[in-house]
């Protein structure tokens, strides 16, 4: 039976949640056209004693939503059948073991792939060890994977991704997010931004918001780099022609406004009409038939004055540009470089003279400086108190901003590490399992003062995230786990489907980690992060683009498999020639950057081996980029000879060496297009060791190895050694 895609049902869910705001329909598809009678009007559910009661949403209703209760959602035949047993404490897990955990994380946590079978046998054999000292040896290696300039770099690239920082034309402000100035060489920035208010402070030497990404990440505290950007971003406006200066202000409003609401709030004032924190047209008491599963609190009534927002330009208004943003402006927030942009503190040149509320009413001429003071206190509180809901559900305006961005960034991180997030479309989780799930990394993430590390280690030590493939795995069903990565699985003619399965968390890379997994695989140069707003020769910017790199807001990215993506794809890489990205050099871990590309090495480290022949030059590829050192039979080893064009059984001292490099670059071409590189969900099946390459490339031996890993992992903590056979805890 086929399946709805996952990456297809986000998007029927957003065109009916926000196609209509005066009536946004039920997601269940037999629902009346009086369905919304039954919509909830109040902020406590029929449980009446317990506001965060997990079985319902906050109701006073207990009309059901849709006009025929035995119906789910998207399901057009009735009643789907008898429901398979309830997952809940009987719910099976199938755990892939530590091979595939490993496999797993590199490339997520760290942005490339394993540099070969040696890193994940060596860090397979850190998690063993570990474990058997009574230590959590996956959480352990996970946070040790979590440091270090790869770990910086991915997750740098990764926000700026989720800041919709612009890479070129006109809103790319080279100068303030690219250029660096040390400062960020420590958390010590970052600290002086929590501790301070944007306005009547100075960290001391000017610095870029470069510098406070480097140093949120170092100091391992997100909430100084989205203070931050709040300002940052303001010094490069969209520009316009032949337009008023009025014209001007309403589209910088809404640009920037619009911006905030997705990349803080995880809002949009667009479906508040629909769904709230507290109401929402798919709510059903039944908690079999809800469909709309909110985290406690009225967190839309504290941010916008009512759970259903107001009008857009009210609250676009805290974000005014004409008479804030000034090359002569007396204020440079915590004292940044003016790259960064100049403000007057003031409430003059307010040329549209509209009132401004966000969080409450905002002074006339309202500015960022009266929004930051919210974040600052909510970031605190928040992490110091926890989130204070009162019984009403009412939430004070400094959390509710805090606490949505919080869950906003948990939620984003899930998504890139699982490929799904764990919201519809309108921002809400759709069952209890993904409500139960965000609830939870949010709680983690904000408990340990927003540390991405923590939420990482959080999210790739959650049963779900090293599940086995169903062949391999004893479970009674193929989709063992609640619906959390395609939700609309629930509503299967076939109830053995209803569940999820490792399948459906299968996605393809985010473009950022599949470009630069293959560079750094190749030793080849990383792609260029940005270019100043006159400069319009950006290298590679095509391929970028097709790949779904996020490059300006109207080239906004995406993330997932297309034919025009896969053609692009193979154009740039079949040939296994270095790329001209101009970017970055690359090199073995840990090391200065490679003189050569890593084939070519490779190819001369072979040459020494006696007895070496084309099928261990085919090898040592496929251990370098998919982690499958193992050639299995007739089938495999034509197909392998009809790409290099040599038999593999040829002794390298018989072959050209010509021929065998175009050989060897095009298979290694060949292998960047398939899924086993391409896509994260299930890695390549635990390897025979005695089909490891016996030669290796300098830098990517296992004492090599072990030399980079082991002090970011253990450090001071065990005591440990590492030579050529591997890591020793003492």
């Amino acid at each position: 039976m086929t399946r709805l895609h996952p990456n297809y049902a986000p998007l029927f869910a957003s065109v009916l949640a926000c196609m209509s705001l005066t009536a946004c329909p039920n997601d269940d598809s037999g629902a009346s056209s009086t369905a919304t009678e039954g919509v909830s009007q109040a902020t406590v559910d029929s449980t009446d004693s317990d506001p965060t009661a997990t079985d319902s949403a906050p109701t006073t209703s207990d009309t059901p939503t849709t006009s025929d209760t035995a119906s789910t959602s998207g399901d057009s035949g009735g009643d789907p059948g008898e429901e398979p047993p309830p997952a809940g404490d009987g719910e099976e897990s199938c755990d892939a073991g530590d091979e595939a955990f490993v496999k797993r994380i590199i490339p997520l946590l760290q942005g490339r792939k394993p540099e070969g079978m040696r890193e994940v046998q060596l860090l397979v054999s850190a998690i063993e060890q570990l474990d058997a000292k009574g230590q959590d040896g996956r959480a352990i290696v996970a946070r040790g994977l979590a440091s270090g300039d790869l770990y910086l770099h991915r997750w740098r690239t990764f926000f700026w991704e989720q800041l919709k920082i612009n890479r070129l034309e006109t809103k790319s402000n080279y100068g303030c997010y690219s250029q660096m100035t040390g400062a960020g060489d420590k958390g010590d920035l970052a600290a002086y931004i929590r501790d301070n208010d944007a306005q009547g402070s100075s960290f001391g030497p000017p610095f870029t918001m470069g510098d406070v990404m480097m140093s949120s990440l170092r100091l391992d505290d997100l909430s100084p780099m989205y203070r931050a950007d709040m300002f940052a971003r303001m010094a490069r406006p969209l520009s316009g022609a032949n337009i008023t200066q009025e014209e001007f202000e309403v589209n910088a409003r809404s640009n920037y406004g619009e911006i905030f609401e997705s990349s803080y709030l995880g809002r949009r004032s667009g479906c508040l009409e629909c769904h709230t924190s507290t109401e929402s047209v798919t709510y059903n008491p039944d908690p079999k038939y809800n469909h709309f599963w909110a985290l406690p609190g009225d967190f839309e009534g504290a941010i916008y004055g009512d759970p259903k927002g107001r009008p857009e330009e009210e609250v676009y208004a805290a974000f005014r540009w004409t008479g804030f943003v000034d090359d002569q402006g007396s204020v440079e927030p915590w004292g940044w470089s003016g790259s960064c942009g100049r403000f007057n503190p003031g409430t003059d040149g307010d040329i549209l003279g509209i009132p401004g509320y966000l969080g409450g009413a905002l002074p006339e001429g309202g500015q960022l400086f009266d929004i930051d003071p919210l974040f600052k206190t909510g970031f605190a509180t928040l992490a110091s108190e926890g989130l204070m809901v009162d019984g009403d559900l009412s939430v004070a305006p400094d959390q509710a901003l805090a606490y949505l961005t919080a869950v906003n960034i948990a939620n984003g991180v899930w998504k890139e590490m699982l490929g799904y997030p764990l919201t519809l479309a309108h921002s809400f989780p759709r069952n209890e399992k993904q409500r139960e799930i965000l609830g939870e990394l949010a709680d983690a993430f904000i408990s340990d003062e927003y540390s991405l590390r923590t939420l990482l280690v959080e999210i790739v030590t959650h049963p779900y995230f090293n599940q086995e493939a169903p062949d391999l795995c004893d479970a009674s069903t193929s989709y063992p786990m609640k619906a959390v990565f395609d939700p609309f699985s629930v509503t299967a003619a076939d109830p053995n489907m209803r569940g999820n399965g490792v399948g459906d968390r299968v996605q393809r890379y985010s473009a950022w980690v599949l470009i630069e997994s293959a560079m750094r695989a190749m030793w080849w140069d990383l792609p260029v992060q940005q270019v100043q707003d006159n400069e319009w020769n950006y290298p590679g910017i095509n391929f970028l683009r097709d790949q779904g790199v996020f490059l300006k807001d109207a080239i906004n990215g995406f993330n997932g498999v297309d034919f025009n993506g896969l053609l692009s794809w193979e154009n740039q890489l079949a040939s296994g020639t270095k790329q001209p990205m101009q970017g970055g050099c690359t090199g073995p871990l840990g090391q200065a950057c490679a003189q050569y590309e890593w084939i070519e090495l490779m190819l001369v480290e072979a040459s020494m081996v006696p007895g070496a022949t084309v099928g261990d030059i085919a090898a040592a590829i496929k251990d370098r980029l998919i982690t499958e050192p193992t050639i299995d039979g007739p089938a495999e080893i034509a197909a392998i000879e009809g790409v290099i064009g040599l038999p593999l059984d040829t002794p390298m001292s018989g072959a050209d060496t010509g021929q065998l490099e175009e050989g060897a670059r095009r298979f290694a071409g060949m292998l960047l297009s398939t899924p086993q590189f391409m896509l994260s969900g299930v890695p390549s099946r635990d390897q025979d060791p005695a089909a490891i390459p016996a030669f290796a490339v300098p830098g990517t031996d296992t004492e090599s190895l072990c030399n980079v890993h082991a002090p970011l992992i253990l450090g001071d903590k065990f005591a440990w050694s590492c030579s050529a056979d591997g890591l020793k805890l003492r």
